[in-house]
């Protein structure tokens, strides 16, 4: 499938959401608006001038087609990403468990010759490869920013790229196909996921298997985790967005985890149509999701829920701040972003 649309990427500007990222409707309803953001990672130090900043709206839509829950802006991502972009998956213990887990579980449902290349999308320091290049593995890492430099520093083959329809071409022709081909904590920050998916199937060998972990909607609605939609999450998938999605592609949903990364994501085993016999954890959590009802009521319980849990810590820190006593924060810096600026 291929959908033309509008690209941001270069641009140094923002772009609308008026149809949905995944079926193209026009119908997207608006659950909630956290007001203008800036660009996360971005806070600056204690003591320093105030001085200009770009803020973006934050507005979270619904589409009650393809049940895809998304941001109301897509935002250049060299503006999000920059080179100097600060975060470092090899820092979280729970992520480099989460990554020797996945390496463990990939090579128990795929079979992965030493020879047949593993290709990481949005690698960061090449965290999640060094499980694989460990297991003897051909290994490469795609990064756009200049946390590719340090992969490099640890063995671990780099391109310092986006990924994007071109950039997959040139990949293919560099090196080879791919068995696997991960995307964690990234196949939700990518504009024109369409043209992503066709990228992937276009280094992905015939047998291959492309595996990725995104945030979770419907944990996030469950958590009532408001603090973790920013504009570098342009997605938050239920496993029947996805579904919906990879579809499209005549990709097949084989394997589906809830996994405890980022407060709650979803890990995602595809292959193309066929490929392989499709687990009981599919059909499983599509049940699950539908036990839930995330429907145009539950949304506005959501939206009414996270109001009130503002006026809550409003409360609780002007009583704080009433006897005279200091508040310390901490926390991800990126979901601090979303909480502080959120009015």
């Amino acid at each position: 499938m291929s959908v033309k649309v509008s690209l941001t990427c270069g641009t140094g500007s923002s772009l609308v959401v008026t149809n949905c990222q995944i079926c193209n409707s026009e119908k997207l309803q608006s659950i909630l608006f956290l007001g203008y953001l800036p660009p996360v990672n971005t806070m600056p130090p204690i003591g320093s001038r105030p001085h200009e900043q770009a803020s973006y709206p934050a507005e979270l839509l619904f589409c009650g087609n393809c049940n895809l829950t998304q941001l109301g802006l897509i935002v250049d991502p060299q503006i999000l990403f920059p080179p100097e972009y600060s975060y470092s998956s090899g820092t979280t213990k729970i992520l480099r468990d989460n990554f020797a887990e996945l390496y463990q579980e990939c090579i128990s449902i795929i079979s992965l010759n030493k020879n047949e290349l593993v290709i990481d999308i949005g690698s960061n320091d090449g965290t999640l490869l060094s499980n694989f290049q460990m297991g003897g593995h051909k290994v490469l890492g795609v990064e756009p920013t200049l946390m590719s430099k340090i992969a490099i520093e640890r063995g671990i083959p780099t391109e310092q790229l986006f990924f994007n329809g071109e950039t997959a071409v040139l990949l293919r022709a560099t090196y080879t196909e791919a068995k696997v081909i991960t995307a964690t904590n990234v196949f939700a920050h990518v504009e024109n996921i369409h043209e992503v998916v066709e990228g992937i199937l276009k280094l992905l060998s015939k047998d291959g298997v492309f595996i990725s972990e995104s945030h979770y909607f419907p944990n996030l609605v469950e958590t009532l985790q408001y603090d973790t939609i920013y504009h570098e999450h342009l997605r938050y998938y239920s496993l029947n967005s996805l579904q919906y999605l990879l579809a499209k592609h005549d990709l097949e949903i084989i394997h589906s985890k809830r996994i405890p990364t980022h407060g709650g994501s979803i890990r995602v085993y595809a292959a193309r149509r066929g490929s392989y016999p499709v687990r009981s954890t599919v059909k499983e959590l599509l049940q699950l999701e539908t036990s839930m009802a995330l429907n145009s009521d539950k949304l506005k319980e959501f939206r009414q829920r996270v109001a009130l849990s503002k006026l809550e810590l409003y409360t609780l820190l002007f009583d704080i701040k009433k006897r005279g006593q200091r508040i310390f924060g901490v926390g991800a810096p990126s979901r601090a972003s979303t909480l502080i600026n959120y009015r």
